[in-house]
C-alpha cells in the first residue's frame, strides 16, 4: 500500500468540497480523452495540440498523468487538504467521466474515493508535512505508510455534517469502535513518545461531546 498526496486547486477551482462530496479525487486535462485508452504518445500529442504545454512542461505533466492512471492503485491512500484539516481516503480505480463536457473547469480524469477520516493539520508528523508541502500536483510518500501514523486517527475519527457542509465518514459498527479505542489504550503506554502523544489526542478527540 502507498500513500499519495494530491492537490485539490485545478485551474484555479478549489476541489476540495466536490472531492469529500461525491468520492472522487481528480486531475485536469480533460480534453485528451480516456487516459487507459490512449498511448502515451497520443497524451503527448494531445497536450501539445489542445493545450500548447511546451516542453518543459510537458515532462512534468506527462508524469502526473502516468501516476495517477498506473502508479496509484486500488486500496492505495490519498490524502485532500482544506484549511484545518486533512482528509483520508481508501483509493479506487481510474475511470474518465466526460458527461459535462471536456471543458478547462471540468475533471474528466478521476479516481473513486471512500473518505476514512479527517486529522487536524496540527496533528500531522513531520513526514506528512513534507509530503504535504511537495511542488507535484500528485506526490508520493517515500516511506513504509507506518511511519505517516494515520491509523490512530483513522480509528476514532468521525466526520461531521456542520454548518459548513464538511464530509460526513461513513459510519463504523460498535463493536469495531470498541476494538480501535483498545487499540489506542495499547497506544498509550507506547515506548515511541509521538505515538503516545497521538493516541491521547485520538482518545480526547473521540471523547468530545
Amino acid at each position: 500500500m502507498n500513500l499519495f498526496h494530491i492537490q485539490s486547486t485545478l485551474q484555479g477551482i478549489n476541489w476540495t468540497t466536490s472531492f469529500l462530496e461525491n468520492n472522487f479525487i481528480g486531475i485536469a486535462w480533460p480534453g485528451i480523452g480516456d487516459l487507459e485508452h490512449e498511448p502515451p504518445e497520443e497524451w503527448k500529442h494531445q497536450l501539445i495540440q489542445r493545450y500548447g504545454i511546451g516542453e518543459a512542461e510537458l515532462t512534468q505533466v506527462l508524469e502526473t498523468l502516468h501516476t495517477f492512471v498506473y502508479i496509484m492503485q486500488d486500496g492505495d491512500y490519498v490524502l485532500v487538504d482544506d484549511d484545518e484539516w486533512t482528509y483520508v481516503g481508501d483509493l479506487g480505480d481510474y475511470f474518465y467521466d466526460d458527461s459535462n463536457g471536456t471543458r478547462e473547469e471540468t475533471i474528466c480524469h478521476r479516481r473513486g474515493v471512500t473518505w476514512l477520516g479527517r486529522i487536524p493539520l496540527m496533528e500531522l508528523n513531520d513526514k506528512v508535512r513534507a509530503l504535504r508541502s511537495h511542488h507535484s500536483i500528485i506526490a508520493k510518500f517515500e516511506h513504509p505508510i507506518s511511519q505517516a501514523q494515520l491509523d490512530p486517527w483513522l480509528s476514532v475519527t468521525r466526520m461531521k455534517t456542520d454548518e459548513e457542509g464538511s464530509h460526513s465518514a461513513v459510519r463504523v459498527d460498535e463493536g469495531t469502535m470498541k476494538e480501535a479505542l483498545e487499540v489506542l489504550k495499547e497506544a498509550l503506554h507506547s515506548e515511541d513518545a509521538d505515538l503516545r502523544v497521538r493516541a491521547a489526542a485520538a482518545i480526547l478527540q473521540y471523547a468530545k461531546p
